[in-house]
């Protein structure tokens, strides 16, 4: 990754209140990847234990829906991350990612993530900790999102399935 340094990553979320020797650190560790306008990064239901950071263009996070469609769910833009879901949680993503116009990224994967864990990195525990800041930030979205929706007493699909997920999104479902 000679092209890229620890400056060139200083805006990214998840390596907020990092020394420039641990970012480099990181740094280090990225691979970089170009894709063209139009290209799937990943698809729904694939599985990838990589952190993804948008270092030039935008990319767009869409989601199937039940009608065989798709959603529009975000675009993301410089600096940005996506996957963090997977690369902590091991499961299929749950979104499709798909370059919204040419787009570098860097890709950090859970085994080199782990060798900063393993030799006790502040870097690993930066991340880890910047990370849960930024879902748990698109987590207050979508409950602000559900919320609306219940005021609204708008269903977005069947009563019943809305009332299911309802029921169980706190009471029964095991993390």
């Amino acid at each position: 990754m000679s092209k890229y340094t620890a400056a060139d990553f200083i805006d990214c979320p998840i390596f907020v209140n990092m020394s420039t020797e641990e970012l480099q650190k990181v740094v280090n560790l990225m691979s970089i990847e170009d894709y063209r306008a139009g290209e799937t990064i990943f698809s729904e239901g694939d599985s990838h234990a990589v952190i993804w950071i948008i270092i030039e263009g935008r990319c767009k996070v869409t989601k199937k829906t039940r009608d065989g469609g798709q959603r529009d769910l975000a675009v993301l833009a410089r600096m940005r991350t996506f996957g963090e879901m997977s690369f902590f949680h091991p499961a299929p993503h749950s979104a499709t990612v798909t370059a919204e116009t040419d787009v570098t990224v860097a890709r950090l994967d859970r085994a080199r993530f782990h060798s900063l864990v393993d030799l006790g990195s502040q870097a690993a525990l930066k991340i880890a900790y910047n990370t849960i800041a930024v879902v748990s930030e698109r987590l207050r979205a979508m409950d602000e999102y559900v919320g609306q929706i219940i005021k609204s007493g708008e269903t977005p699909r069947s009563g019943q399935e809305w009332g299911e997920f309802r029921a169980k999104l706190y009471s029964e479902w095991q993390f």
